[in-house]
């Protein structure tokens, strides 16, 4: 099954919305109030909410682990705030729909260099080594006005040069300075954030 454009747009508008409301996923919301946050009838707001593979359990949308009496969700491993296949989120994004201190620890996979991240929404407090890039996969929104690519479940860096097999194994991937990929970050959210022109 594909998923078309205006489906992967809308999912990425809820999924933020999601994340937000959740406060990343401490307690669940009304899927009838994640709908109005969105901009789309409660309908489409499950249609979507399955579409992510979010938890739905008793008209409430949970993005951690499901509440008792629903499916199981995976919680991500420790230690990778933010970086995660298993429907975790971009440790970045985390920062601005929390407001809170994220802080990560990786190992390049090309050098073994132990990096560590920590941020708050609007600031980069600790990137060691300083070198560090973000590799980041293009999301295929199509938004107007920013890249759609996230850091989720890809690695961090030791440096440009020891990204550059990845950049060559994931094209259309990105990598960015950690202040950088901060930056575009809040631009991917602004554009998650803009009301459609429709209603889907």
């Amino acid at each position: 099954m594909t998923t078309s454009q205006t489906d992967r747009v809308a999912a990425a508008r809820l999924a933020w919305a999601a994340l937000k409301l959740t406060r990343a996923g401490r307690h669940p919301v009304g899927v009838d109030r994640l709908a109005a946050t969105v901009g789309v009838p409660p309908a489409e707001a499950r249609r979507l909410v399955e579409l992510i593979g979010f938890t739905l359990h008793r008209d409430l949308v949970s993005t951690g682990p499901a509440p008792r009496g629903a499916h199981h969700r995976l919680e991500p491993a420790e230690g990778t705030l933010g970086a995660g296949p298993d429907g975790t989120v971009d440790m970045f994004l985390l920062a601005i729909a929390t407001g809170e201190r994220v802080h990560a620890t990786a190992t390049c996979p090309v050098t073994g260099t132990r990096i560590r991240i920590e941020l708050t929404s609007h600031a980069i407090l600790l990137v060691d080594p300083p070198s560090v890039v973000v590799a980041a996969v293009d999301l295929g929104f199509g938004l107007d006005g920013a890249d759609a690519v996230a850091c989720a479940g890809q690695p961090f860096f030791a440096s440009a040069s020891a990204a550059a097999s990845w950049l060559v194994a994931n094209p259309g991937g990105r990598i960015y300075q950690v202040p950088a990929y901060l930056a575009q970050a809040h631009r991917l959210v602004a554009a998650l954030e803009i009301r459609p022109k429709y209603v889907l």
